[in-house]
């Protein structure tokens, strides 16, 4: 009994600040303070910023169909949730979810596949109808790998998907480069 006590206390001693840290970035800037409701994520401009990749996409590598992605709307628009389905039942299904932080003032994005690959990006607009995410992988000798991963709205309405990384900070390689073709909204 003295020993569960004792927990309790010490944790709620010890969650007190990130607790009340939690509920002032739940609630907007400043919205906890003032007593006001945050505005609602679909009233948001910044959660628009990605909408252009929104619908049903065939996915092509080198003009060859290797994909099909649905990026949707989720959680009142504070998200989108993406499913991406390899063509020929391969493996590499995977989940994605794409978020703005109020409190980071980023973009999120965390990805798994069936194949056991996870991975987690963060992001900004680069202004209308582009976006950049950012991540580092650690690398066998001890370095890290930096990777830029972008999604681009096209003149003829495709979205470039590039990814290009570098592992030295000066010579980038292209890692892949996708073209989506929408098929619905």
């Amino acid at each position: 009994m003295f020993i569960f006590q004792r927990s309790r206390a010490t944790f709620r001693h010890r969650t007190r600040i990130p607790v009340g840290l939690a509920l002032f970035a739940l609630n907007g800037a400043g919205a906890a303070l003032a007593g006001e409701a945050p505005t609602p994520c679909a009233s948001d401009p910044t959660f628009s910023q990605q909408d252009f990749v929104l619908g049903h996409w065939a996915v092509y590598t080198a003009g060859k169909k290797t994909a099909e992605v649905r990026l949707e709307k989720a959680l009142n628009g504070c998200a989108i949730r993406e499913t991406w389905t390899p063509v020929d039942a391969k493996p590499g299904n995977g989940l994605g979810l794409f978020t703005y932080s109020r409190l980071l003032k980023k973009w999120g994005y965390f990805w798994v596949a069936d194949t056991a690959q996870t991975t987690a990006f963060m992001g900004d607009a680069q202004g209308k109808n582009k976006m950049l995410y950012v991540t580092e992988a650690p690398l066998a000798n001890g370095g890290k790998r930096l990777r830029h991963w972008t999604l681009a709205l096209q003149p003829d309405g495709t979205v470039q998907e590039l990814s290009v990384g570098t592992n030295d900070g000066s010579t980038w390689t292209t890692e892949y480069e996708l073209m989506w073709h929408k098929l619905s909204d």
